[in-house]
């Protein structure tokens, strides 16, 4: 009798895992797993879409930053440009439009000896998704402001770009369709079109310009993330 129990235990030691045995692991196994990458990709998601975030709002608050800095400072004219300049308007805002604002400002001088404030016609606009800034320094022999060299990229991945303007009353001045050679900024010898922008006389009315500013990026697994940035300016030398 002890050796049929013997046997009988040896007979169970040997026997090998069932075809059901193996399903039913592989298939625990495959719902933990599984877990496992839903959770890895959940949270890969989430950190792609943190770091996106934060990627476009330094990008807005750098841009708006810079704006809101210089748009301060618009009729600042050290240099005594203004009521010189050869190529209308004569006014410290020298363009306007809902997407481009051009303006007379100061930049120290990059010549060499002692620092000194020169008058600079300062624009900012939007070439596709580019937020653009140009300056342009004044030329007391041409009575101009210098216009070539291109445009300092500010801030890249810019959905859209804004500007409203305010007259001392805090009323809205509308930029209607003007038939002009007037640009943003003014060039000479451009061709007439039409544009919606302030004409010389509203220009002159402006004493507070509001910004919008808002960006867009997205990455690969990431749906896009917007970031709106706005700024209420007014113009301390108006």
């Amino acid at each position: 009798m002890c050796s049929d129990r013997n046997d009988w235990r040896l007979r169970q030691g040997d026997r090998g895992v069932t075809l059901l045995e193996v399903l039913i692991s592989t298939a625990l196994f495959a719902f933990v797993m599984g877990g496992v990458y839903l959770l890895y990709t959940t949270m890969l998601g989430t950190m792609n879409r943190g770091e996106l975030a934060a990627d476009i709002q330094q990008n807005a608050r750098v841009g708006l930053g810079r704006m809101v800095q210089e748009i301060q400072m618009a009729g600042y004219d050290p240099s005594g440009a203004i009521p010189q300049v050869a190529l209308d308007p004569k006014d410290a805002i020298r363009a306007a439009s809902p997407s481009c604002f051009s303006f007379v400002a100061y930049q120290w001088s990059p010549l060499s000896g002692p620092p000194t404030e020169v008058s600079y016609q300062i624009t900012y606009d939007l070439s596709g998704t580019t937020l653009r800034r140009r300056a342009g320094a004044w030329d007391a022999i041409a009575l101009a402001f210098a216009v070539g060299g291109g445009a300092q990229p500010l801030a890249e991945n810019v959905d859209r770009l804004e500007f409203t303007y305010y007259d001392q009353h805090g009323q809205t001045i509308g930029a209607l369709p003007w038939a002009s050679t007037h640009r943003c900024p003014p060039v000479p010898g451009a061709s007439a079109q039409t544009l919606p922008q302030l004409d010389f006389k509203q220009l002159r009315l402006v004493r507070r310009v509001g910004i919008m500013l808002r960006t867009r990026d997205t990455r690969p697994g990431v749906s896009s993330e917007f970031f709106t940035l706005s700024a209420d300016v007014h113009l301390r030398n108006r």
